[in-house]
């Protein structure tokens, strides 16, 4: 993947492309990229087509690909949500593209841009035999931090490693929202200097996975008074007392997940794949986990899930429900 770009400044491109996966600004990325690379300025209009959903046919592509470039070198068709890569989509659909794919003309791009791609799909088979299939995941937690880091140096600021992680403990660490919260960043610093942790406090958005550890870590500390005092900043918020319910639920899953597959031996790094979460995530819920015995975070999990249970069968009102969960769990931590 790291070598699309060089290749395609160098004028090298392949006949067809699919991009696919969970890093959406990966793929927005990369496909703009590509677009400039192959539509100079002046060349969009008459050599750009975008076909999307079920108007993107199998006819509708053929005809697309198959029209000449006007005064360039190349047509582009991009295809955006076709289903044709996957199963309960439009996979027969896309099956009538397969024989045209193997002889695409020298002078047109077809990419593809999908959600979800299954690689025993025909289709994807015949693009990734005579183009390229990228699966766009997540990036690592180093990935994301050189990634910051680089950001950071195009606008004359340094970021330590560990201020990065800190970001990505604080805020909601999808690509996009990281590149609006470096935007707050570097219109604070004007462009001179470190950015600190105080920074990052004065002007980044605290996103609600990051309140919620904070609430679950005050839970597991045994502080009853701060427990009851973050639960009331977020309903203040206008956060919804079920939400709370879900999100703190789903935090005990997994500094039990984490803690289980630590005792068998997994790394960190690994913890985080299967866990899909960040590497810094597993860190923090390693940490959390010596709080509690094994038996205690599953009660804790059994206890949410009453909880949820007591909401939705009208036996109790839901901010007190959890209120009640939350003063059961941090009052039973103190007195261990």
């Amino acid at each position: 993947m790291k070598e699309l770009k060089k290749q395609w400044k160098q004028g090298e491109f392949h006949k067809c492309y699919l991009f696919y996966g969970t890093e959406t600004y990966l793929i927005k990325n990369y496909e703009e990229a590509l677009t400039e690379a192959i539509l100079p300025p002046g060349a969009e209009g008459l050599n750009f087509d975008v076909l999307e959903g079920k108007k993107a046919t199998a006819a509708a592509i053929m005809d697309a690909a198959e029209t000449l470039p006007f005064l360039n070198d190349r047509r582009l068709v991009l295809v955006r949500g076709s289903e044709f890569f996957q199963k309960g989509g439009r996979k027969e659909e896309g099956e009538f593209l397969v024989d045209f794919v193997n002889h695409l003309p020298e002078t047109t791009c077809l990419l593809f841009i999908e959600e979800k791609a299954e690689k025993n799909n025909r289709l994807y088979k015949a693009v990734a035999k005579n183009g390229m299939a990228v699966d766009f995941q997540p990036l690592t937690e180093k990935e994301i931090i050189s990634w910051l880091k680089k950001s950071c140096k195009g606008q004359g600021l340094t970021l330590a490693d560990s201020t990065a992680v800190y970001l990505l403990r604080k805020t909601d660490n999808s690509m996009e929202n990281l590149e609006r919260e470096l935007g707050k960043l570097t219109a604070y610093k004007a462009g001179d200097g470190e950015i600190t942790r105080e920074d990052i406090d004065d002007v980044c958005s605290v996103s609600l996975e990051a309140r919620i550890f904070d609430l679950v870590r005050a839970v597991a500390e045994g502080k009853t008074e701060q427990t009851m005092e973050l639960y009331r900043n977020l309903l203040r918020m206008k956060e919804s007392p079920f939400l709370v319910l879900s999100l703190v639920t789903r935090q005990f899953r997994l500094i039990l997940e984490s803690a289980l597959l630590s005792a068998q031996g997994d790394p960190n790094a690994e913890i985080a794949a299967k866990l899909v979460i960040r590497e810094f995530a597993v860190r923090d819920y390693l940490k959390q986990s010596k709080s509690f015995s094994g038996e205690q975070l599953q009660e804790a999990l059994r206890d949410c899930l009453q909880t949820d249970l007591d909401i939705k069968n009208g036996q109790m009102e839901e901010e007190m429900a959890v209120e009640l969960l939350l003063l059961r769990w941090s009052g039973r931590n103190s007195d261990r």
